[in-house]
């Protein structure tokens, strides 16, 4: 009983910081335009156990593509403090997201170099 009590104690202390529906830009592929992107879902990494076992807060920046559908393509970690410990609930997280599908002058397009920052802090 205890243990369950310490865990609901500690995910209510946890907080990642990210706007929920935020506005994300990128370049059009074809003329590098920047462009405003709109998240349909919510970014929701988890935080890792490491982490929460040992008090550690960072950051992780993720680069990627957004392709005609809205769906992420191949992201990966431009920087991330402390480095080892946030990247992979960053990309998972990152994966998951969905934009409504990019258009550019009435046509779909793929959109390149998006950025995303997750901070990761106890509060």
């Amino acid at each position: 009983m205890y243990f369950l009590n310490k865990s609901f104690l500690i995910a209510g202390l946890l907080f990642i910081s990210i706007p929920s529906f935020a506005a994300d830009f990128g370049y059009v592929e074809d003329n590098g335009t920047v462009i405003e992107l709109k998240r349909v879902n919510k970014l929701l990494p988890e935080y890792p156990r490491q982490a929460i076992r040992y008090g550690i807060e960072g950051s992780v920046k993720v680069q990627f593509n957004v392709d005609t559908f809205g769906a992420v393509l191949d992201p990966f970690v431009v920087e991330s403090n402390p480095p080892g410990l946030f990247e992979r609930a960053s990309i998972k997280a990152v994966r998951k997201l969905i934009y409504e599908p990019p258009k550019f002058e009435e046509k779909a397009v793929n959109v390149n170099n998006v950025q995303v920052d997750i901070v990761f802090k106890f509060e």
